[in-house]
């Protein structure tokens, strides 16, 4: 065979790898721009373990990865991606359900641990499951039919861009109805089941009449009022797990039944009709209860909701035109008037007024805002009239995107609760056990059999893993609409856990110990160089000018306009006004004026600059009336912040990119002692290891690109508000008021958040350590009848409620 023949032989041939078990994954990769990023992509994925192959193509930005899914995690390879520096395109979908117990949020988890689904968030305070999950392998019809399935019902589902932020509280509000509907019924026929029994007891009706009369009340009791626990306890059996539902229907079910027994004489004792209807109608008050109080504890959240804006004015071909949020445009012109919420995220193009962020920032006092400053969506025009031009509106706006954060901050799971969870899932069998050892340990003593049964059924119906179950989310949900109020994002959960142990917070210097643009410092030599200054500087874009004007607006009335100015490029400003010539530069101006400053005035500024200010002359008529100090003056609120830190035994550091000079002069006035200035990006994230090493928990604070990786690699990373949108991603805690007394707030109620939480648990196994064996009757002349254990179990759970909402009015 020719070799040409060969070579087409050999070109018709294809070699493939087989896995046994393996399973092809496509992803969509966000971010490639070159061969290098799809090697790049095809590397990060290949470290994941069950990674067997992958392959990425950067024509079609698509990832085909062969799998073994005994061995892999999707997250895992959503984190590997982002390590990269790459995305993985995902979609999101909050399915709300008509009810969730705590116990059964490891149920949701495991029934849609399926391929495709990066993350699952459970939140039982407000029915809602948060799922992230890949298109191109499962949809969100897919994912209702999974939870559906496994005995759920989903109420409604709403995609992350819905726009409809309020499904919280409908399904709060659907589960209240449903609540009041049964307790309706279960009241009234219960207080006549005690209203016959006293009758009974007194002899005025007989003990038989008692008996079928109460039986047909308490049957409406039992399968209507009660049927919700029943169906709850039937869809844990079908998940093989146990809950709440469990030990209530098992508790009710007992009584009704051997009650029914004993009226058909098939069994001898007493009838107990009344504690089955009572124990459902005092677990449904406390549900009623603490339903209610669920809807106080995410209150800030709805705040937030009712500020989504849903329709703009927009200036079209003159006119203003009322139109759907979601149709207004990046460059449209929407007009808002005293009063009405802003729509939309942009900048003034005209007019002037005062804006009330409070509601996102906690800052109460409104906001002066005019041309070109920037305004939110959400934040209330309280005196004025303003013309915006849109950036974001919509899904994009930052209201949208605070309210979709602040809502996966309400289901955030700490590390504790994974144990609390797993002990609550042991309690529920536990007390089944406990229960039923009861029930023979007083058979086998001999005692009536009815006996023996109301005592296990006060066992089953007093013990309470709702409580338990609820101690942690409970107060994280209440927690974190409290720091919200507050101007405070908390993103991770792992930052409520281990801020109380932090022993060293490293701080970036420009944006965040300092203001990060320049502003007046101090007026050297005569105090009208400042106002002399502004008329020069009034037509000029730059950050001096922009700081000068600034400044001499809060001290003068009015700044006339100059009647010419020229720019001389490297040195300064000349300007005409009123046959006066003001200059405005650095030294190279003055000398071109062939002026000369005093000595005091240039002893003055040399001291400036020595500390790494700007000195900007005033020249008025070749004569060196004064200087302006410009630089990035220091947050008010720093010392104070540093000073407090240092109280609470936490080691302040400054890591900036910044000169040496100009780090060390603003760590003298602050007070901090170890400077670490002068670096890169990674270098930052590298002194972030070192303190680590040597001080134990570290946080970072910063605002910047640069600051990213640092925030990432700290223990706790805090992004300042008015930071990067890279920056604000990276931090575990967003500080949306911009105020370092934000830090302090953060940690604190981080504490009040763990002692809360710490209180919820003590409780909840206090409360049943003592009154399972009461129940039981193995306290020697005290026990308690099935429906006060029903009661007791209802005001365990409203006890753990009310202590949640403390943090609602905790003060930070």
């Amino acid at each position: 065979m020719s070799n040409e023949a060969i070579h087409d032989e050999l070109g018709r041939v294809r070699v493939g790898l087989r896995f046994s078990g393996g399973k092809e994954v496509h992803f969509k990769i966000i971010g490639m721009h070159c061969a290098t990023c799809s090697l790049t992509v095809q590397r990060a994925l290949m470290s994941v373990d069950g990674v067997l192959s992958a392959s990425v193509s950067m024509a079609s930005d698509e990832a085909v990865v062969i799998v073994d899914l005994t061995r892999f995690e999707y997250s895992k390879a959503l984190r590997a991606v982002q390590r990269a520096g790459y995305d993985i395109y995902r979609e999101s979908v909050t399915l709300t359900l008509r009810s969730l117990e705590p116990e059964e949020a490891n149920t949701v988890t495991r029934a849609l641990c399926i391929p495709g689904v990066f993350n699952v968030v459970v939140n039982p305070v407000n029915h809602s499951v948060m799922i992230t999950y890949n298109p191109l392998e499962t949809s969100d019809n897919e994912l209702r039919a999974i939870i559906e399935s496994a005995g759920f019902r989903v109420i409604n589902v709403a995609k992350a861009d819905a726009g409809d932020f309020d499904v919280d509280r409908k399904a709060v509000e659907t589960d209240l109805r449903d609540i009041r509907n049964r307790l309706i019924v279960a009241a009234p026929l219960t207080a006549l089941i005690f209203a016959l029994e006293a009758l009974s007891i007194a002899r005025l009706i007989p003990d038989a009449l008692y008996a079928v009369l109460s039986f047909a009340l308490a049957t409406p009791v039992q399968f209507y009022s009660g049927m919700r626990f029943v169906r709850g306890a039937v869809r844990a059996f079908r998940n093989a797990t146990a809950n709440m539902d469990t030990l209530v229907a098992l508790g009710t079910l007992s009584a009704y039944i051997f009650s029914v027994l004993v009226l058909l004489h098939v069994l001898s004792g007493e009838v107990f009709f009344d504690s089955s209807a009572a124990i459902i109608t005092f677990i449904l008050i406390g549900r009623y209860l603490e339903t209610r109080l669920k809807l106080k504890v995410s209150s800030t959240m709805r705040e937030l909701t009712r500020l989504y804006p849903r329709n703009a004015r927009v200036i079209m071909n003159g006119v203003e035109t009322e139109v759907p949020i979601n149709e207004v445009r990046a460059g449209d012109l929407v007009v808002v008037k005293e009063g009405e919420v802003i729509p939309v995220d942009g900048y003034v193009d005209s007019g002037e007024g005062y804006v009330d962020e409070s509601v996102m920032t906690g800052e109460p006092s409104p906001r002066r805002k005019g041309v070109n400053d920037l305004v939110l969506a959400g934040t209330i025009l309280t005196r004025g009239y303003l013309r915006i031009r849109t950036t974001r509106s919509g899904e994009y706006a930052f209201i949208a995107q605070l309210i979709r954060q602040a809502r996966q901050a309400q289901s955030l799971r700490i590390p504790i609760q994974s144990l609390v969870d797993k002990v609550a899932s042991y309690l529920t069998w536990f007390v089944m056990g406990t229960g039923a050892a009861t029930f023979i340990a007083w058979y086998l003593i001999g005692a009536p059999i009815y006996v023996a049964v109301l005592h296990m059924a006060s066992v089953l119906v007093i013990a309470c893993p709702c409580a338990l179950g609820l101690a942690t989310p409970i107060s994280v949900v209440a927690g974190t609409n409290n720091a919200l109020k507050h101007g405070i994002l908390i993103r991770e959960s792992r930052a409520i856990e281990i801020s109380p142990r932090i022993k060293a917070i490293a701080l970036d210097k420009t944006g965040t110990l300092t203001r990060g643009r320049f502003g007046v410092i101090s007026v050297v030599g005569d105090g009208k160089a400042l106002y002399y200054a502004a008329i020069a500087e009034k037509g000029s874009d730059h950050p001096i000018a922009r700081a000068i004007i600034e400044k001499a607006k809060e001290v003068y009335e009015e700044i006339p306009s100059a009647d010419s100015y020229d720019t001389i490029p490297g040195m300064g400003i000349v300007a005409q006004w009123n046959g006066l010539t003001i200059g405005v530069g650095n030294d190279r101006l003055v000398k071109g004026f062939e002026a000369r400053a005093s000595p005091e005035i240039e002893k003055e500024v040399r001291k400036y600059v020595s500390d790494g200010y700007t000195a900007v002359y005033v020249i008025m008529n070749n004569e060196v009336l004064g200087a302006v100090i410009l630089g990035d003056s220091i947050r008010p609120e720093a010392p104070m912040v540093i000073n407090e830190l240092r109280r609470m035994g936490i080691t302040p550091i400054m890591v900036t990119g910044d000169n040496a000079e100009t780090a060390n002069m603003v760590a003298r006035k602050l007070g901090i002692d170890y400077v670490y200035a002068g670096l890169m990006p990674y270098d930052k994230a590298n002194i972030i290891k070192e303190l680590s090493t040597k001080f134990g928990v570290v946080a970072m604070v910063g605002d910047g690109i640069n600051d990213a990786v640092a925030l990432k690699t700290a223990d706790i990373g805090i992004a300042m508000g008015a930071g990067t949108d890279i920056a604000k991603s990276a931090g575990d805690v967003v500080l949306l008021s911009n105020d370092l007394t934000s830090i302090l707030s953060f940690i604190k109620l981080s504490r009040r958040i763990l002692n809360n939480i710490k209180f919820n648990i003590l409780y909840a196994f206090m409360y049943n350590a003592v009154l399972i064996p009461i129940a039981a009757g193995a306290v020697p002349s005290l026990t308690i009848r099935p429906e006060w254990a029903g009661l007791a179990m209802a005001l365990s759970s409203i006890t753990v409620t009310l202590n949640a909402l403390r943090l609602r009015r905790s003060r930070v």
